[in-house]
């Protein structure tokens, strides 16, 4: 009977959890039974694979990963012209509207610029309620809007860091989760063991060398976790990827005896789809030394990857984002005429077009100038 890997209790199809191989919160799908129980799943999720969640979130809304349940929490960013921005999955919102109330004689001189016409509303209904000396019209002024499309300035600007004790556990977590999932028992690992259930130090390191993926598909933020285990050299060793931009090796375990294995397990997050690849790796006892030391850890090619996995996802929404304007704009127009009845002609559709492409248009130029 299969036990628990982390509490050692046995598991039943009463407590037998669904495992993520790679944690749903970045877009993993495969999950595995017979690892650890409910109630451990819960625990990690909760710790470790929520840090690591909230470390890789940015990303995840960046690369609109796929998720078999749930969606990435919306966040706050600043963009390098110090606006404020709600940033969620394909969706991009200044933080706050701008409300401009000035005393004439008159009465009220109100400006508002809202995300859209409901915001719009609640803003002014609010806006009756505190100066009920002035007759505020909320429907009358909602008539008189004008509809704009307005783009931020600057550029989106946030960090990417990865690391400490949790995510570390979680990485770990994923390699056994793996090696579970293809019948060879994680008990084996006592590196990894004495990490996640003791205190033994960390059985990682960051490894940015030579590109141990073979028939990598380019332009992926691709997610994978493979092991390889050595007779010869009594080893279990691993290799992580996370976002095609994270790269680890593990070393589970230095007391292996059992038969030689490769097991893998890779997707795209982007579109919940696996990938075939091969890898090739065995580290000496020195090379692993090493790669903890950083002393395989460079800067250039991290980089490197990144604008490998950036630059084609920037390039893919910037397209589909001028054809959902392009077919917008269509709807818009074809619903425009057609209230307006009667004849009319194609000049008249044309420099409409024009004027609603115009701010995006505009934008486009601009950014390609700098």
């Amino acid at each position: 009977m299969a036990t628990c890997f982390l509490c050692d209790e046995p598991i039943s199809s009463s407590n037998d959890s669904r495992e993520h191989i790679i944690p749903n919160s970045i877009g993993g799908i495969k999950k595995t039974r017979g690892f650890i129980c409910v109630d451990c799943n819960s625990e990690a999720g909760e710790t470790w694979d929520a840090a690591l969640s909230e470390q890789m979130n940015t990303l995840s809304l960046f690369f609109r990963v796929v998720r078999d349940r749930g969606e990435n929490k919306r966040e706050l960013i600043e963009t390098t012209a110090g606006e404020k921005l709600i940033y969620g999955k394909g969706t991009l919102e200044f933080y706050s509207p701008t409300i401009d109330v000035k005393e004439i004689d008159s009465g009220l001189n109100i400006q508002v610029s809202a995300k859209n016409i409901e915001q719009a509303r609640q803003i002014l209904t609010g806006l009756k309620r505190k100066h009920k000396h002035v007759k505020i019209d909320v429907e009358s002024i909602l008539n008189q809007a004008v509809e704009s499309v307005t783009y931020p300035e600057g550029a989106m600007h946030f960090e990417v860091q990865w690391g400490g004790k949790d995510v570390g556990r979680s990485w770990v977590k994923t390699a056994l989760a793996l090696l579970s999932d293809n019948g060879i028992d994680p008990k084996q690992c006592e590196q990894a063991s004495a990490y996640l259930l003791g205190d033994g130090e960390p059985c990682f390191g960051y490894y940015y060398s030579d590109d141990v993926v073979r028939n990598r598909p380019l332009g992926v933020p691709l997610h994978c976790i493979v092991a390889v285990g050595n007779q010869k050299e009594k080893t279990i060793q691993g290799y992580l990827e996370y976002f095609g931009m994270l790269r680890i090796v593990l070393n589970l375990s230095e007391n292996y005896h059992g038969e030689d294995f490769k097991v893998g397990y890779a997707i795209d997050p982007t579109e919940g789809r696996v990938c075939d690849i091969g890898f090739d790796f065995q580290f000496s006892r020195d090379e692993i030394k090493a790669i903890y030391e950083y002393e395989r850890y460079d800067g250039e090619i991290q980089k490197k990857v990144m604008g490998d996995v950036i630059g084609p996802a920037i390039k893919k929404q910037q397209e589909e984002h001028f054809e959902a304007v392009l077919e917008a704009t269509a709807k818009s127009i074809e619903k425009q005429f057609a209230n307006a009845g009667g004849e009319y002609q194609v000049e008249e559709i044309i420099s409409e077009y024009m004027r609603k492409l115009e701010p995006h248009l505009a934008h486009w130029v601009l950014m390609g100038r700098k």
